[in-house]
């Protein structure tokens, strides 16, 4: 059993990455979303719905069939002058036999039905709402996608920057150990080296980790396996995100109605609208044209299947009249309710116009504040590099202090995790911007 869990084990860890770009991953998921699949399927129940609706005006044919056996045959009193008795008298009377079969095939098409009609718009409504909450999840898929992926790459570029300042550290070092050998440098200069450079593993250890989780949350936003092993093949490009840069870069008018959330609550009050002309319409008559052809056979004895008696033929055809007169004010209550709906969809328009505006006025707001900081940190990474690249002149020239070394080596540290800070909020601000103003492309 352990053979076969290494060997397990053994052919997961040699499988190869599977390469993706940002583009793939959205490809991915909004095929293999669980969010997105189940947007779909409300979409697809909404158009089987329609079909529901619709098979309500067609003709509805359906077949029955009975069997009676009469322990006791009805008894029915009949006017006794008819028999010579007195008049006023009754005599009762056994009509029929006891046992009885009938086969029916009935028939209805309905003619005319107000309701029907706006049931069938309604139902037509509801399948464009369903459509409009499905892009809203392919979008809402595609930004969390972006913004898994971006973090993935930003831990990547973690990583990176910590391995180049570990290798020069770890030379820095070296070189500290061979000057204390030769009698040129002391032996603290060497143990303060050691305590930065063994800080610095357990931040790569420590960032490795968090990289790690960062895949596994880029994969849970496709709707990939988590034990399927990705590699990405973007970059970041900073410099892209620094051109937003002065404010006039994006100062678009902002229009709701790119928003699917607004445009989901448009239908909604189409659908709210339909809803009172059914209450309304509901107060016309309706018409239904009906036919039944059915065979009957009465027998004294369970002799169905003797084909030399007779079954006796019954055929109709009709049409029922359905006017509405009192119902009790219940209609009149349903319309009141109805048009109450509709202003509380009025208000829940503007108050989501007037919530949208904001936010993508507070997105634009942070995505400024995210891209300044950005290129503040990156001003400071180049002064940090400068400064360190200085005093380790300094210290080859003999004239520097290990102190003054590990001090900026650190400062340089600093200034590079709060730039892949900075530059991972600037591209999920970015995200956030184009999603709160409508303009988050799904591809």
């Amino acid at each position: 059993m352990r053979a076969k869990l290494w060997l397990g084990s053994l052919l997961l860890w040699a499988q190869e990455p599977k390469a993706l770009s940002l583009s793939e991953c959205i490809q991915y998921a909004l095929t293999h979303s669980p969010v997105v699949q189940n947007s779909y399927l409300d979409y697809l129940k909404a158009r089987k719905q329609i079909a529901e609706v619709r098979a309500a005006g067609l003709p509805q044919v359906n077949a029955t069939g009975s069997f009676r056996y009469f322990v006791e045959i009805p008894t029915s009193l009949v006017p006794g002058e008819f028999f010579g008795a007195p008049r006023g008298t009754f005599i009762p009377v056994r009509f029929g036999v006891p046992y009885n079969l009938e086969f029916s095939v009935t028939g209805t098409q309905l003619l005319f039905d107000g309701t029907y009609f706006v049931g069938l718009q309604a139902a037509r409504a509801v399948k464009e709402l369903t459509y409009k909450s499905y892009q809203r999840s392919r979008t809402e898929t595609v930004a969390a996608v972006k913004k898994a992926y971006y973090a993935a790459l930003v831990s990547q570029e973690r990583l990176r920057l910590l391995s180049q300042n570990l290798q020069q550290l770890e030379t820095l070092l070296r070189q500290t150990e061979g000057l204390y050998r030769a009698g040129f440098a002391e032996r603290l200069d060497v143990q303060r080296l050691e305590v930065s450079l063994n800080n610095l593993r357990t931040e790569q250890s420590r960032a490795a980790e968090l990289a790690g989780l960062t895949y596994l949350t880029l994969k849970l936003q496709m709707g990939m396996p988590l034990e399927t092993p990705i590699a990405l093949t973007d970059t970041l490009s900073p410099a892209e995100l620094l051109t937003l840069l002065p404010d006039t870069g994006f100062t678009a008018s902002f229009e709701p109605s790119r928003r699917w959330e607004y445009q989901i609550l448009l239908h909604q009050r189409r659908a709210l609208e339909l809803n009172l002309r059914r209450y309304q319409v509901s107060y016309l008559p309706s018409l239904v044209f009906i036919s039944s052809l059915a065979t009957q056979a009465q027998r004294r004895e369970f002799n169905f299947f003797d084909t030399r008696q007779r079954w006796f033929p019954i055929a109709f055809v009709g049409a029922q009249l359905q006017v509405p007169i009192f119902d009790g004010l219940r209609r009149a209550s349903q319309i009141s309710q109805a048009r109450l709906e509709l202003q509380k969809n009025q208000n829940e328009l503007f108050q989501l116009r007037q919530a949208l505006q904001l936010e993508a006025e507070s997105a634009r707001r942070q995505l400024l504040n995210s891209l300044r900081a950005l290129e503040v940190q990156q001003r400071n990474v180049a002064l940090a590099q400068e400064v360190l690249q200085t005093v380790q002149r300094k210290q080859e020239l003999g004239v520097g202090s290990t102190i003054e070394l590990v001090q900026a080596q650190t400062s340089y540290e600093q200034a590079q995790t709060s730039y892949t800070t900075a530059l991972l909020e600037a591209y999920l601000a970015y995200i956030d911007w184009q999603k709160a103003i409508g303009t988050l492309e799904v591809e």
